[in-house]
């Protein structure tokens, strides 16, 4: 079984001469598309750990998030940023489902802040901050006590340096914090092993030149430092733009890192810090691992389509077309 995945997608619609947002899952056993409308471009994605069809959406810097029913493919209501501030793209629900952590940003500073909401009623019940500044991408660690947060930082010229940060949910206290040694790159997604091996990717520091500054990788091996990969240069220097998506498989070690504007996928020993492999791919955004951890799932956005690569080999194994589904977000999610 290769499990279903899910994002958010957003297209032109010639009917109406206007764009619209979906939530799309994609079974990729049966090969059956479902479709929410949500009215934004859904980038992060929570399920419910009580009831599985229950999930909260988020936009990237927007106001828009909402709560939808993955069954009955609608939306049961919407999430509502605090006053001042955006979602920035990410949130989760604790490991028993009571808490709601949503990443938001300050519109004036980009100040970091994490709203902790109840689970069910969504309202705000505390709220402790980033320690940092535009921050983005949030994971949990030690048993859903400890939110890591990525910090995408403010200008190069700015002291916001970018960061990741290990936050006590149950103080508000900073644990430890990782600065990202690459001065001009932010820090944006992050996958942690369990054995505590991270890799960040990033875009270029706001104010820099997507078009022909490279984002980038950083790696940390279990126990090691956070360190920005710089070699191969060959390969480092072709990463531009933002570097998007990274998804870790455990039993090799190896993670995954997307670079749409490169159209590169690149393959990184986390616990060595060096290059495996790279693949030539169009626009390769969001990447997953199907249920059985044997296929990585890309979503492509200029080739509409979603392509299986080996988890064992690193070879692309299959290519799959499911018209404007799935592949214009950021991401794809495996759903529980």
């Amino acid at each position: 079984m290769l499990g279903v995945v899910a994002g958010g997608t957003q297209f032109m619609d010639p009917s109406i001469g206007a764009p619209r947002a979906f939530f799309d899952q994609i079974d990729l056993d049966s090969g059956e598309v479902r479709r929410i409308p949500i009215g934004f471009l859904g980038h992060g994605f929570t399920q419910d750990p009580t009831k599985r069809s229950r999930a909260a959406l988020f936009e990237k810097k927007g106001p828009g998030g909402c709560i939808v029913d993955l069954d009955a493919l609608s939306v049961i209501g919407p999430i509502t940023a605090s006053p001042g501030c955006a979602f920035y793209g990410h949130g989760l629900f604790s490991l028993d489902g009571s808490k709601l952590y949503v990443v938001e940003a300050s519109l004036d500073s980009l100040s970091g802040r994490i709203t902790v909401r109840d689970g069910q009623s969504l309202e705000v019940v505390d709220e402790v901050p980033t320690y940092g500044a535009a921050p983005h991408d949030c994971l949990l660690v030690d048993e859903g006590r400890t939110l890591v947060v990525t910090n995408g930082g403010g200008r190069l010229e700015s002291r916001d340096a970018p960061s990741v940060a290990f936050i006590d949910l149950e103080s508000g206290a900073l644990k430890d914090k990782l600065p990202i040694t690459n001065a001009r790159i932010n820090a944006g997604h992050l996958a942690i092993a369990s054995n505590g091996a991270v890799a960040v990717v990033s875009a270029p520091r706001a104010g820099l030149p997507e078009e022909t500054t490279p984002g980038g990788v950083s790696l940390r091996p279990s126990g090691g430092e956070l360190v920005s990969v710089t070699e191969p240069a060959d390969v480092t220097s072709r990463m531009l733009g933002e570097s998007l998506s990274v998804c870790i498989h455990e039993p090799s070690q190896v993670a995954l890192v997307t670079n749409p504007r490169g159209n590169l996928v690149t393959f990184w020993h986390v616990g060595e810090r060096r290059l495996v492999k790279t693949l030539e791919v169009k626009s390769p955004r969001g990447v997953t691992l199907t249920s059985d951890g044997a296929l990585f799932v890309l979503g492509c956005g200029l080739e509409a389509t979603v392509k299986l690569v080996s988890t064992d080999t690193l070879e692309m194994v299959e290519s799959r077309s499911y018209g404007a589904s799935l592949v214009s977000g950021s991401h794809v999610y495996l759903e529980r």
